[in-house]
């Protein structure tokens, strides 16, 4: 992509996301904004961070009942969220660390103490920045303060991880996969690759806000736009994602609104291409694609 072109297209980017000019230039693909042109490492990584965000740990979950620990909390935090071909950059102005430990469960208890099995530190200087590696899918993930951060390259010189200061309690990338780990991930089950190019699209766009707007995700918990909202108990917050194959749903309440969802998704600048929404009814609808079909449900019908 010519220069000219990567600039206006890092304009627009940063319309929608609210990233600085370096995070969005450093974002921009080739010919489009660079939400979902990732590799398939980055693809699998954000698909199975969407089961960790958006999953409660209530009775009767499917979730918990699977043994797997939800990270919904990560999203309590005010970040921009810059989608990148290789790393999804979650910058965090306030408490890099304490986001990360919503993340990673403490070293001393990798055993049964994770919160995404596999999940480890693969650099950290100074709780300013966190370079995470997925072990199970490769997937890479930095959690920093600004925009402005250390490759973990330059970080781990000699090849040695190097964790200092505010990271020291997280598991290293040379900490490998324990049993509890590889058992929690065998109760995934399956998921096709149109579902994971769906759920990788949520969250690249946990944060993004329409610049005309008509609509906004707010890291699905608070509405940039001030709109009027429901009051749910906070008992009833709770988020569902789950399924098998070609079919799954995704349930919650609050916000986002199911048309901010839907209206998000297949934006025709910042959307994801070959899917289609259908609205269902009032507070139901689906996202179709490549033979696969994510039911969204907001509420409780």
């Amino acid at each position: 992509m010519p220069s000219s072109a990567r600039r206006k297209a890092g304009v627009v980017r940063r319309s929608f996301t609210g990233e600085d000019r370096m995070s969005a230039a450093a974002g921009v693909g080739r010919g489009d904004l660079g939400f979902d042109r990732c590799s398939d490492s980055q693809r699998r990584f954000r698909a199975m961070l969407a089961l960790h965000l958006f999953n409660e740990d209530f009775v009767g979950a499917p979730f918990t009942e699977h043994r797997l620990r939800s990270a919904r909390s990560f999203l309590s935090y005010t970040m921009t969220v810059s989608p990148r071909f290789d790393t999804l950059v979650c910058i965090v102005p306030g408490a890099p660390r304490n986001a990360v430990g919503r993340l990673l469960g403490p070293w001393a208890a990798v055993e049964d103490g994770y919160r995404i099995a596999g999940l480890r530190v693969e650099a950290a200087v100074n709780a300013n920045v966190y370079h995470l590696l997925h072990l199970p899918t490769g997937g890479r993930m930095v959690v920093a303060r600004q925009a402005a951060f250390r490759n973990a390259t330059e970080i781990n010189r000699g090849g040695r991880v190097v964790r200092r200061d505010g990271a020291s309690s997280f598991a290293g990338a040379d900490i490998p996969m324990t049993l509890a780990e590889r058992e929690t991930l065998g109760r995934i089950p399956p998921m096709e690759p149109g579902i994971e190019r769906m759920l990788a699209a949520i969250v690249a766009r946990l944060d993004v806000r329409d610049p005309n707007r008509e609509w906004a995700m707010g890291s699905w918990w608070y509405d940039p736009l001030g709109r009027p909202q429901v009051r749910v108990p906070r008992r009833e917050r709770r988020r569902s994602l789950w399924g098998e194959g070609a079919e799954w749903e995704l349930r919650w309440f609050g916000h986002p609104r199911i048309e901010d969802v839907t209206a998000c998704l297949t934006s025709p600048i910042l959307g994801l291409p070959r899917i289609r929404a259908i609205r269902t009814s009032a507070s139901a609808g689906e996202i179709r694609g490549d033979g696969c079909r994510l039911k969204l449900v907001h509420g409780s019908e």
